[in-house]
């Protein structure tokens, strides 16, 4: 989710890491954004046929041309690493995100972002961080889920279909997909 408003009302997103533990190879998600700020869905994991609720909610958004980052709540249930065993948890997160100003020689535009989660199996607050790097062509994610720190290159193929490259922890390729209508 990025810090300004969002046009499209349904995101469906999936990921496969073929050679992570059976919750994590394969990832379906389904959201519904009620309004440009409040994102509500669900999440199917196809292997381990489990559902989960997810929620997303920007309390505030980015000021695109001054310093005001965005603040970005949400839960899910994700994946997080503890002593070398991956644990599937309830999260709660918060969020300070901000676009810069563009590197004009390379048309590129970075995204920072901090905050934390708190893991519900781990009983701990965890730091979350993370850098995007923006092109009308293509885009790099560096972040820091609170265990691991996961790798994404996207590339959009229109304004509704992108895919992406993973790498899960730097550990685990895969693939991903998001159409948003």
């Amino acid at each position: 989710m990025s810090g300004t408003a969002n046009s499209k009302k349904f995101v469906f997103s999936g990921r496969w890491t073929p050679q992570r533990e059976e919750s994590g190879r394969a990832f379906l998600s389904f959201k519904y954004w009620a309004t440009s700020d409040l994102g509500i869905g669900v999440d199917y994991r196809p292997v381990s046929e489990q559902l989960s609720v997810a929620a997303t909610y920007r309390l505030i958004s980015e000021d695109p041309r001054g310093w005001r980052p965005a603040v970005i709540l949400g839960t899910s249930v994700d994946d997080f690493t503890d002593g070398g065993d991956e644990v599937e948890s309830r999260s709660y997160f918060a969020t300070f995100s901000k676009a810069l100003p563009q590197f004009k020689f390379w048309h590129v535009i970075p995204a920072p972002y901090v905050g934390a989660v708190w893991i519900d199996d781990l009983n701990e607050l965890r730091p979350l961080a993370g850098l995007s790097l923006s092109h009308r062509n293509a885009s790099v994610v560096l972040q820091y889920s609170g265990t691991d720190t996961h790798l994404t290159v996207t590339r959009p193929i229109n304004d509704q279909l992108s895919v992406s490259a993973i790498y899960w922890g730097f550990r685990y390729p895969g693939v991903g997909m998001r159409w948003s209508f």
